[in-house]
């Protein structure tokens, strides 16, 4: 067991191999953001182009060793086997967190072998279905049963896997908890226009259009949506089949495709990274596959509201048993797929009704937040139980930095109004704040990002890239700002003159394009968490985010009097002071600027 000095920073290893960009990366990758906010060091094993370049983009550690493949190849699988437990007898790691199930077979035995301290796995899916044969059920679970015994703890994405996995008998119930999957749906651009991408995609006027967006493999039943497409009528309404995503069976999808006569209504995007465009620009989202942990794409078309056919395959049937949310049909069954499509384009008011039911679901219990916070306690309690004394990744054990969502906005407006209790945005009101913090939340680039601890929120910091772009967005939307100003305006008459003051600091912001820059524009703490390191973590979490990173520089403004602790907190994380000047009668600023480049430097060398 390592000593309590090589569990100081704690050191993690996702395992993942060959496998292709899709719903596991986004999950190892949110994973990695909040176990490095925590003040983990995280890296990701991984050979494919496509995931290095989304782990590139959040600046997460890659680790280009070629020891996992899917393919099953005994000799070369055994020599990958040997080169990864080398490279983890080298490196040392914390945790190893496998994923996938090659990945998690040779990752668990080489972790434990080289006596890695903490090992788990996520069952993302079985590599069986519910129409899988007996021997090929025996098979499997012998494999994971043995694969068990290599490692602390396994997650399974949904509570039916957990149940699956207990009557196969691959572990007992005390090593196995179910994370349901989560997500945050990724915005539209303020540009996006539907009808635009639905030429673009070739979909014609009054056609409705038909999407699956999934790997191409045999497993994710495409084979059948190709059959249903085939058996929609060719009258009346009219239907266009949109499949993005990529895999080893896409030339033969193509091929049947052609085969029946299809070329013209069944489109082959490959992979795409616009899959909330290509959701907004869809009528029906259609899930036909074999097999699933919790579908990723199931998740994005419910947080996104849209009508959904999916197969009644274990998973999906669980989602479905809380609301319905959607129509379910057999798996392998092209007949139904068509029927149920037909009956969604036949019946507005039922599409309607299962797309927010869906979404109301999604909201309520699968969201990327509440999956976040299992996971996070998972793994303080591995560490816990692993190193009792010592083996926190922050230093007050439980706090954590993530990126916000709408459910926050409440108590960010809350922690917002206790921090500027006499500022002018509080006293607009909570209503004119809340907007302010959802625009951010939309705006292409912006970030907020809160600490959390033990479930409660106690601070927040918010910031945008290409501020001037942000202060257009807020113009065009000051339609949704007027009832809030008016009511602020009803409480406070005096208000009025400050009103007509940001206003034109609104427009002027606007109009000024100032080279690659991002704006800190709030950064607040709860009175109960001062000096408890809360805004130090907020504001390096928040320059390691990639609207930070891609910018030239990070500034802010502060009150300059009466205000020592804040100014010198700002000094100490590296932003050097650019300018003292008066906002208004009575009331200096401070402003200050953040270039990791200069950051490096003395300090007398600088602005």
């Amino acid at each position: 067991m390592p000593t309590n000095a090589a569990v100081d920073r704690i050191k993690a290893l996702h395992i993942i191999g060959d496998s292709q960009y899709g719903g596991v990366v986004r999950i190892i990758t949110g994973l990695a953001r909040v176990a490095k906010a925590a003040g983990c060091e995280i890296d990701v094993l991984t050979t494919n182009p496509a995931v290095q370049e989304a782990l590139r983009r959040e600046s997460i550690g890659i680790v280009d060793l070629d020891v996992i493949r899917r393919q099953i190849r005994p000799i070369w699988d055994v020599a990958g086997l040997y080169r990864l437990y080398r490279f983890l007898r080298r490196e040392r790691y914390t945790i190893v967190h496998t994923h996938t199930s090659k990945g998690g077979f040779v990752g668990r035995l080489a972790a434990w072998l080289a006596g890695v301290p903490i090992v788990l796995h996520t069952m993302h899916g079985f590599a069986i279905h519910e129409q899988s044969s007996a021997p090929a059920r025996m098979i499997y679970a012998a494999l994971e049963r043995l694969a068990a015994q290599w490692c602390h703890r396994i997650v399974s994405v949904s509570e039916f896997h957990r149940r699956w996995a207990l009557e196969l008998g691959i572990c007992p119930p005390q090593q196995i908890q179910a994370i349901p999957n989560g997500i945050t749906p990724d915005r539209l651009p303020e540009s996006f226009d539907r009808a635009q991408l639905r030429r673009e995609l070739a979909v014609g006027e009054g056609e409705r259009m038909i999407l699956s967006t999934t790997r191409l493999a045999m497993d994710k039943g495409i084979q059948y949506l190709v059959e249903a497409a085939a058996l929609l009528p060719r009258n009346g309404v009219k239907y266009r089949v949109v499949i993005a995503g990529d895999g080893p069976a896409r030339p033969y999808l193509e091929r049947l495709a052609r085969s029946r006569g299809l070329s013209g209504m069944v489109s082959f995007l490959g992979f795409r990274h616009d899959v909330a465009g290509l959701l907004a620009a869809a009528d029906v989202l259609v899930l036909p596959s074999l097999r699933e942990g919790l579908s990723i794409s199931l998740l994005e078309a419910m947080a996104t509201g849209r009508p959904i056919v999916a197969t009644s395959i274990g998973s999906q049937r669980e989602l479905a048993s809380q609301a319905n949310m959607a129509l379910l049909v057999p798996p392998a069954d092209p007949a139904a797929l068509a029927e149920a499509i037909e009956r969604l384009a036949a019946d507005p008011a039922l599409a309607a009704r299962l797309a927010e039911q869906a979404r109301s679901l999604f909201e309520s219990r699968y969201t990327e937040d509440r999956m976040w916070r299992a996971y996070r306690d998972l793994y303080l309690d591995l560490l816990e139980r692993t190193f009792p004394h010592s083996a926190r990744p922050a230093p007050d054990g439980a706090a954590v930095v993530r990126n916000a969502t709408v459910s926050d906005l409440p108590a960010i407006v809350a922690i917002h109004r206790k921090a500027f209790d006499r500022f002018f945005l509080t006293r607009m009101g909570s209503a004119f704040l809340r907007r302010y913090y959802e625009l951010v939340l939309r705006y292409r680039t912006g970030t907020i990002l809160v600490s959390e601890r033990r479930g409660a929120i106690d601070g927040f910091v918010c910031g945008f890239a290409d501020p001037a772009e942000f202060y257009r967005a807020m113009w065009r939307h000051r339609l949704a700002f007027v009832l809030p100003s008016l009511a602020a305006l009803l409480r406070h008459p005096g208000l009025a003159a400050d009103v007509m003051n940001a206003v034109r600091r609104i427009q002027t912001s606007a109009s000024q394009g100032r080279c690659p820059s991002c704006e800190i524009s709030s950064i607040a703490v709860r009175p109960e968490a001062a000096g408890q390191g809360v805004g130090r973590r907020l504001l390096e979490a928040f320059l390691d985010q990639p609207c930070a990173r891609s910018a030239d520089y990070v500034y802010l403004t502060t009150d300059a009097d009466s205000n020592d602790a804040v100014n010198a907190l700002y000094r100490d994380i590296g932003f050097r002071h650019s300018r003292r000047f008066l906002q208004k009668k009575g009331r200096w600023m401070n402003e200050y600027i953040f270039h990791r480049a200069l950051a490096q430097e003395p300090a007398e060398t600088q602005l």
